[in-house]
């Protein structure tokens, strides 16, 4: 069961451009760091799915609480990423 309210678009739209960044970065520059962040994503990911595809997650008003539970990994995954290449881009100059 997948649902398709306009905030779960959204989450999917953000996991589908988190994974084909960190892919695109993969393919384009071979460092070893898109390919830690590609395994972790996938991890969650396929977490995530599991979260998703079970029907019973969404009876009783649970709906936020799994949208929550798929929101928060990625936007922390995003945030942890973000700070990593700030301290990098810092460290250069």
């Amino acid at each position: 069961m997948f649902p398709t309210d306009s905030e779960y678009i959204l989450l999917y739209f953000v996991y589908f451009s988190v994974f084909v960044y960190f892919f695109l970065g993969l393919i384009f520059t071979k460092k070893t760091i898109y390919k830690v962040n590609l395994t972790i994503f996938m991890v969650y990911f396929l977490y995530v799915l599991y979260i998703f595809l079970d029907e019973d997650n969404f009876k009783g008003g649970n709906s936020l609480a799994i949208l929550f539970y798929g929101a928060i990994f990625v936007l922390t995954h995003i945030v942890i990423y973000g700070i990593i290449e700030l301290i990098k881009s810092f460290r250069k100059k």
